[in-house]
């Protein structure tokens, strides 16, 4: 296989693995995301992803451990950006900065699930393994020299 057509081949594993990405991503929403610690209960990605984004304008949250919570909740609205920012080229520093958020806001959840004895589920793993694959375009790597 010649050095182009590998190159090639790497735009769309790409857009392929996004495109999984996104779907993912979207059925983490409908699953079993995170439990508290030694009970039965378990809340769905879509309810976590909207009581989130509700207490983002409760002050009370802002002074707690839960605003790391809140944070996980704005990652959602930055996958927005993210996904909107891959139309333009000139968007590439901003997308970047979009995605390393997103990576400090899920070191956040991580932390906030262990703060609240939380235990992450089948909706949540689904819900990283899906951003993770959205992201992956955005891991700089090296530039192949072009084959004339």
């Amino acid at each position: 296989m010649s050095t182009s057509s590998v190159s090639n081949l790497t735009p769309r594993g790409l857009r392929y693995a996004r495109i999984l990405g996104y779907l993912v991503f979207l059925a983490a929403f409908f699953l079993p995301a995170v439990r508290e610690s030694g009970g039965k209960d378990t809340f769905r990605g879509s309810f976590c992803a909207w009581i989130t984004l509700i207490n983002t304008f409760n002050r009370d949250v802002w002074h707690s451990k839960d605003c790391l919570a809140i944070l996980s909740g704005w990652i959602n609205p930055l996958m927005l950006l993210f996904v909107a920012s891959l139309f333009s080229r000139r968007l590439r520093v901003f997308r970047r900065m979009v995605a390393i958020l997103v990576a400090l806001f899920i070191l956040g959840t991580w932390v906030y699930f262990y703060l609240a004895s939380m235990v992450p589920l089948i909706g949540h793993v689904l819900w990283i393994a899906g951003i993770l694959l959205i992201l992956a375009g955005e891991v700089p790597g090296k530039r192949q020299p072009s084959v004339q």
